[in-house]
């Protein structure tokens, strides 16, 4: 078990993110950006489920589901649907990718680098990066369909599974093997890096996002600060 004090790690993640300032404030805001646009993308997909679903659905309390008029309408709305999804998988993967740049900018600046927007953004193993997120999303919804518990744990056991796929290609499953050794042999700091990371999450989801800019680096730097120091690996100081 690696001594990992959370009081440097904030200290380190605050000097890091001064030094990297426009790099991790123009990522933030890109992924605020994105965001944004996936809440306008998927109003309109909403929208049109919900009027087909009003017009297909029960008239009265007992009777069945009007399939012939469900099925008329989403035929009839099968472009705008479409259009819809894909806008709203446009935002998705951007989001991804600038999410990923700040994650890999955050591993970048514990090496001692300085990092800018292009690298970071573009840079390697973002397949291995999504495909992790996307099969934690699974584990999630799936935990909170068997209760609130089991979805925190799987948020806990695999908080670094996207930094192993990030920094080392790890494919999904061995990314979310590593980050489960890593969290088991240092429980208690995992539980306080998450808390970090849940607090900066929570605050960026204040002031339509704008938090975002400050807290998501914050919660990306400290991170990386944890799974550099659990593997007793240097962190170096922000250039």
């Amino acid at each position: 078990m690696n001594n990992v004090r959370m009081g440097a790690a904030l200290r380190w993640a605050r000097l890091a993110y001064r030094a990297n300032f426009l790099a991790f404030v123009t990522l933030s805001l890109v992924v605020t950006i994105l965001q944004f646009g996936q809440q306008l993308a998927a109003g309109p997909l909403s929208e049109t489920v919900t009027i087909c679903l009003n017009q297909g659905g029960p008239t009265s309390a007992g009777a069945e589901m009007n399939i012939v008029a469900l099925t008329e309408c989403f035929n009839a709305e099968a472009n705008s649907i479409s259009m819809a999804l894909l806008g709203a998988l446009f935002f998705v993967i951007a989001s991804f990718l600038a999410t990923a740049g700040v994650i890999r900018g955050a591993l970048y600046v514990t090496r001692g680098q300085r990092i800018g927007f292009a690298e970071t953004f573009l840079g390697p193993y973002f397949g291995a990066f999504a495909l992790t997120i996307f099969v934690i999303m699974i584990a999630f919804v799936a935990g909170l369909v068997l209760f609130i518990l089991p979805a925190l744990i799987v948020i806990l056991l695999f908080q670094f599974a996207p930094f192993f796929a990030l920094d080392r290609g790890y494919a999904p499953f061995a990314a979310l093997r590593a980050s489960a050794n890593l969290v088991r042999t240092n429980w208690a700091v995992a539980i306080l890096v998450l808390l970090v990371s849940a607090a900066a999450y929570l605050v960026s989801g204040l002031f339509w996002g704008i938090p975002t800019i400050i807290a998501l680096p914050i919660a990306a730097l400290v991170t990386a600060f944890a799974y550099r120091a659990l593997q007793g690996e240097s962190v170096e100081a922000p250039q």
